[in-house]
């Protein structure tokens, strides 16, 4: 009698899973269940095919949080802002040339000396030419796919990476040998650790024995959705998305561009 009872009430449950679709959650996926190795192949290859995408999330860097919100395209293209300490900055960078847009807060915050209000205020109601290499290295696509370290362990079990091309890195383009060498690692150490609902869609979470955690969709293309710990050594979390779509900047009008 007890065993029917039993019976009974799995049938049951399984019906009121099938029926609020809770069931396809304790379901993994085929994708879940191949080894870690393979999964972290599978994103390299769709990831080298990304030719742009949208970076949300938050970073540490020096013991300073900051809050990232940017769009970057080929060609140098990119757009968004970030946000620190209660400031915030606007980027734009188009090819070589990129302009910054801050609040009248970021720019007292990073003068060595006390700014005149009129000052602040021309500031902060400006775009300020911002060619330096830091600022453009902020804005570059392929450096921020090359930097998804767990990713290209997959690539180094190998030599290349999925259909010989390397993650973060388009046809032609030179190998940094001597970078990869360094930091050499083998694809076995990525752990596959569960499938789980990640913004609507199934991914899997991976992770290093370097402390790196990655999220890579069930369903192909398998792009990397979630970093954590790996882009930025301090540590942080950013969110991936808006994958291949296309990314618009304005160039700003000359008459509001800083002229010192």
């Amino acid at each position: 009698m007890r065993t029917t009872r039993t019976a009974a009430a799995l049938v049951a449950l399984t019906t009121l899973l099938s029926g609020c679709g809770a069931w396809e959650s304790f379901r993994m996926s085929d994708f879940a269940q191949e080894d870690g190795k393979a999964i972290a192949s599978a994103a390299a290859e769709a990831m080298s095919d990304v030719t742009s995408m949208r970076l949300t999330g938050q970073v540490v860097a020096k013991g300073t949080q900051i809050l990232v919100d940017l769009s970057m395209g080929p060609r140098g293209r990119c757009t968004g802002t970030l946000r620190t300490g209660g400031s915030h900055m606007a980027v734009r960078r188009v090819g070589d040339r990129a302009w910054i847009k801050g609040d009248e807060g970021l720019y007292a915050s990073v003068s060595d000396t006390v700014l005149p209000a009129a000052a602040l205020t021309r500031l902060s109601t400006s775009w300020i030419p911002a060619n330096d290499r830091r600022i453009l290295a902020m804005c570059e696509l392929d450096e921020y796919l090359a930097s998804f370290r767990v990713v290209r362990m997959a690539e180094r079990s190998n030599g290349d990476g999925p259909g010989g091309k390397q993650p973060g890195r388009r046809a032609g383009q030179d190998r940094d040998d001597a970078s990869d060498a360094s930091d050499a690692s083998d694809a076995s150490d990525v752990v596959v650790e569960a499938e789980e609902s990640l913004d609507g869609e199934r991914a899997v979470r991976l992770s290093a024995d370097t402390g790196e955690v990655v999220w890579v969709l069930s369903d192909a293309p398998h792009y990397v959705v979630r970093v954590e710990s790996a882009v930025f050594s301090d540590g942080g979390a950013l969110t991936l998305s808006e994958f291949n779509r296309e990314v618009r900047v304005e160039v700003p009008d000359r008459k509001d561009v800083f002229r010192p």
